[in-house]
């Protein structure tokens, strides 16, 4: 098997042993949510670092789903899972203060150097790296459209992703735009 095979199962292992598979998600449980974002981040050309990611996006909660696996002082337990470089991308989409962040994603003008992101957890500021930023607006991509294809009257009815997606697709990589665009436009 491959280190990615081998930290994937890893990865699902843990997330089983922290019960994610019967923590409620909007549509479902946990894990298949982290599973069906994984399956878009591999589908639109998403690499083995993404993927890894996909699969612990929501270990510590995120500003817009609280509930957690581990405690932030827990953190070597997924850095061992799935590898430091994929735990610290969950980090840091974890942490995203998404009312200020989004807001200058989407804002037309905004170039790499005016970002400024805030981390949730410890109220500090920096500015991202580019290789984060498109990783951070892929994940969202593939985190939200997977939702949106989950929910009851389907991605019809998500037409602020529809924007948000077009608003920031500057950020992201090729195949999460036309995999997104192409979700999206199915349910219309």
């Amino acid at each position: 098997m491959s280190d990615f095979e081998v930290r994937r199962t890893a990865a699902v292992d843990f997330l089983r042993r922290h019960q994610a598979d019967g923590t409620p998600h909007m549509f479902g449980d946990l894990l298949s949510h982290l599973e069906g974002v994984e399956t878009l981040v591999r589908q639109w050309g998403g690499d083995d670092l993404l993927a890894l990611a996909a699969l612990g996006h929501a270990t510590y909660g995120t500003d817009g789903f609280e509930p957690h696996i581990l405690e932030l002082d827990q953190r070597d337990e997924l850095r061992s899972t799935i590898g430091p470089d994929a735990e610290a991308l969950v980090y840091f989409y974890a942490s995203c203060d998404r009312k200020h962040f989004y807001s200058q994603l989407t804002a037309p003008d905004t170039d790499l150097s005016d970002l400024s992101f805030r981390d949730r957890f410890t109220d500090t500021e920096v500015v991202p790296s580019a290789e984060y930023v498109i990783r951070f607006v892929d994940l969202t991509f593939a985190n939200e459209c997977e939702l949106a294809a989950a929910s009851p009257g389907g991605a019809a009815e998500w037409t602020w992703l529809s924007e948000f997606c077009r608003e920031t697709q500057r950020w992201a990589s090729p195949g999460f735009i036309t995999g997104a665009s192409g979700l999206l436009s199915e349910g219309v």
